[in-house]
């Protein structure tokens, strides 16, 4: 065997070969259960996070990621630089994609559409790019990010329980510096671990951008 200390400042713990170990408190009434090193008050707190996050309502993007899928993938290639305004471009002018748009406006919000869509734009081609410009030739779209760089390779896209947990994770470990409202991003936040965008970067929700 060989001794640990435990992450919430508990006395040392014995762990097996198993990684569990028994600790008994002063009073010897009690027995504690370390799993994997973390003691029960710790571990009680990750689970908290993670099922905070389950049972919370939030928005969802899904339908807006696959929307501007839908439309980006009947635009000419090459993409260009400006590819996020060509997508709202031919939303726009098109009857059909302009009333879905108008469906997904009134559900989630204008910026919350924009914001997103150019967000999955970027993904769903592996592009990024940090210099904002204003739409010149789309109405519905008040300004974009020019994709004119690679995005960071997506090595792993964890399934939906991986990024929950991941999620569950980078909260409890960062809880006092995020915003107050950050849980009601859960649905986005977990779409985009799924995309293999590392937790730190999926928590950086910033919905002023695209209006």
């Amino acid at each position: 065997m060989r001794r640990v200390s435990c992450a919430a400042s508990h006395r040392c713990c014995e762990l097996t070969s198993k990684k569990r170990c028994g600790r008994r408190a002063a009073s010897r009434a009690s027995v504690f259960v370390c799993v994997d090193g973390i003691c029960p008050t710790e571990l009680y707190i990750r689970l908290s996070a993670s099922t905070l996050f389950r049972s919370l309502p939030s928005m969802k993007t899904s339908d807006v990621r696959s929307f501007v899928q839908e439309v980006l993938h009947s635009i000419h290639q090459p993409y260009t630089e400006h590819v996020i305004e060509d997508v709202f471009y031919a939303i726009e002018h098109r009857p059909e994609w302009m009333s879905e748009y108008e469906s997904l406006c009134e559900m989630l919000g204008k910026t919350t559409v924009n914001t997103w869509g150019g967000r999955w734009i970027a993904i769903t081609l592996g592009k990024s790019g940090e210099k904002q410009v204003t739409s010149k030739r789309c109405s519905i779209l008040g300004s974009y990010s020019l994709l004119d760089a690679d995005a960071k390779p997506v090595t792993v896209k964890p399934k939906e329980e991986a990024a929950l947990q991941l999620m569950a994770d980078y909260y409890f470990a960062n809880k006092d510096l995020l915003p107050s409202d950050i849980r009601k991003y859960r649905e986005q936040i977990v779409d985009l671990i799924m995309a293999g965008v590392p937790p730190s970067e999926a928590f950086c929700i910033t919905p002023a951008d695209g209006a």
